[in-house]
């Protein structure tokens, strides 16, 4: 396939984003730079991982890798042409780049629209080649954002959803990645739509395991990760959901707390403070607005925006506290949800320590490209310092510090 003919691709030219803002005895927040990869919609999520085996991260969008450091070249590696805005990129909603088959060669693994099948691309080691050898391993794919993680500890990941209504995980044959991977549900039928927001991985009681959080609530990681696990009820969020719930230690304290926006498609970002465990063995939570749920109401920085589609974690300005990304995932139904034609915003928030414990400080990276259902930060170039990448309907864009 000849790229050009069916990608707009951009000249890599760096666009300012972002602005500066220094606070005496803290690290001042980065500037941003935008390379604007392509204007075409290829994909709801991207991913990064080494490719070709450079030792350079590579982007996957859609059925295209960028080959990095530069991304300039876009790589078929299946066909496909770009999507019309006006609906979705039914074959890429998000995608991970992993070994699958232990040759050498990282492969890519891409859930479609939530419901559908999940498939994995076998990497032929050889650049540049547009047919990749496709694996479908899983079908009833479900949720708005799996995640590809070592849920259970074995030092392996697998392939976190829902299927048919229940939470659970799917792992590979590793022997033979290429057979279907078995489903284990780990709760009842809590669903009947494959659209669940909101999902996170992380250890919540500290005893060592991770567990699951959803929007409703947590369920507890027990001794065999096949059984059935405890749900705890806690609501994280009263309406639809959001999108990855973040389980970090966000203030220091040695406990996991959660960010999580509180509607995909509306209004409201919180961080929800872990306050250990009460006398009935229940973690408690205390949660702390960060952008409100009405929309006429503005949050940190004096900023208000719908659609948080997708979060990640990471520092990104080198000060050792994780902070996060977010953004705006921009016409995510083609125009029909609250604030869907304000700004594609992608903002940083910092993580500040003060008496209070966390304060967040608002940086607006770019006004014009926004989220997908998967967001990713990384260090590309080896400075220490986070790159940004995001794919949707605005387009492929990679966002990095500027010096």
């Amino acid at each position: 396939m000849n790229t050009k003919s069916t990608l707009t691709l951009m000249a890599p030219t760096l666009i300012l984003a972002g602005g500066l803002w220094a606070l005496v005895g803290e690290k001042a927040a980065p500037t941003w730079q935008r390379q604007l990869l392509t204007q075409d919609f290829l994909t709801e999520g991207v991913s990064l991982g080494d490719l070709n085996g450079d030792g350079k991260p590579d982007l996957v969008a859609g059925a295209y890798w960028f080959a990095g450091p530069d991304f300039a070249k876009a790589i078929p590696y299946r066909p496909a042409t770009p999507w019309k805005v006006k609906g979705y990129a039914e074959d890429s909603f998000l995608s991970w780049v992993d070994d699958l088959d232990g040759d050498g060669h990282e492969d890519i693994l891409m859930v479609s629209r939530p419901g559908n099948e999940a498939t994995w691309y076998r990497n032929p080691g050889k650049e540049p080649s547009p047919s990749w050898e496709a694996h479908r391993v899983a079908e009833g794919v479900a949720t708005e954002c799996p995640e590809w993680t070592d849920l259970t500890g074995d030092g392996r990941p697998e392939l976190v959803y829902m299927e048919k209504g229940r939470f659970g995980f799917a792992e590979p044959n590793w022997e033979d990645a290429t057979q279907p991977w078995k489903f284990h549900p780990i709760s009842e039928v809590v669903a009947n739509t494959p659209y669940v927001h909101g999902m996170g991985i992380g250890d919540v009681n500290g005893d060592g395991r991770a567990d699951l959080l959803e929007k409703g609530g947590w369920f507890e990681q027990p001794d065999n990760p096949k059984q059935k696990w405890k749900h705890h009820s806690y609501a994280f969020s009263k309406s639809r959901g959001g999108a990855q719930m973040l389980t970090e230690d966000w203030d220091g304290d040695g406990d996991n707390d959660v960010v999580t926006s509180l509607d995909g498609h509306g209004y409201g970002l919180a961080w929800y403070e872990n306050k250990g465990v009460d006398e009935n063995g229940e973690v408690k939570f205390e949660a702390r607005e960060i952008l409100p749920e009405n929309p006429a109401e503005q949050g940190v920085g004096g900023l208000q925006f719908s659609q948080l589609h997708a979060l990640v974690a990471a520092d990104l300005n080198g000060d050792g506290r994780r902070d996060f990304v977010t953004g705006k995932r921009y016409w995510a139904h083609n125009g029909n949800d609250p604030g869907a034609d304000g700004p594609a915003l992608l903002v940083g928030f910092l993580n500040r320590k003060d008496a209070a414990g966390i304060r967040w400080e608002a940086v607006v990276i770019d006004s014009d490209s926004g989220v997908g259902c998967q967001v990713q930060a990384l260090d590309l170039d080896g400075d220490g310092r986070s790159e940004i990448a995001s794919g949707n309907k605005k387009g492929v864009s990679l966002f990095r510090q500027a010096l």
